[in-house]
């Protein structure tokens, strides 16, 4: 008789074969945070996530990258709103003269604006990973074959 894993007994094992599926923190973060030993983790990624895998892991991804997506939109368009704000600004500065006006609103027009680059870069990064995620759990699905791979 085998000896039982020590990580598909473990509380939190939910959890942890979620970060285990969705990447973006290392073995060995996980293993620290999980206390447990880094070989048990790469046996247990390597013998048993892939039965622990459930279908609903890839609709969880897909409404991550939905999250992801309603989140940049929100904060874009207040972004958005701040920047028409500050060329507002900076025209009633230029009507009335005031430099010092016109200077600091292009200035916070320029730093939402590249604010907003960032946001979008980020989300670019978010989506791909969830991408990549998804096509992992489909390659899983091939691996182990069909409606077999869900118990």
């Amino acid at each position: 008789m085998s000896p039982r894993c020590s990580v598909c007994g473990h509380p939190d094992i939910d959890d942890l074969n979620a970060q285990l599926v969705e990447g973006g923190r290392s073995l060995r973060g996980v293993a620290r945070k999980y206390l447990l030993s880094e070989d048990a983790l790469s046996r247990h990624r390597k013998n048993h996530l892939p039965a622990a895998v459930s279908r609903g892991a890839e609709e969880k991804a897909v409404e991550k990258g939905r999250d992801l997506l309603d989140r940049f939109r929100n904060a874009e368009e207040k972004l958005s709103h701040y920047e028409k704000i500050a060329v507002n600004l900076a025209t009633k500065g230029a009507r009335q003269g005031d430099d010092a006006l016109v200077l600091k609103a292009l200035s916070e027009a320029r730093r939402s604006a590249v604010e907003s680059r960032m946001r979008l870069w980020d989300l670019e990064l978010r989506v791909g990973e969830t991408r990549d995620i998804a096509e992992r759990l489909a390659e899983i699905e091939k691996t182990i074959g069909g409606d077999a791979w869900v118990r």
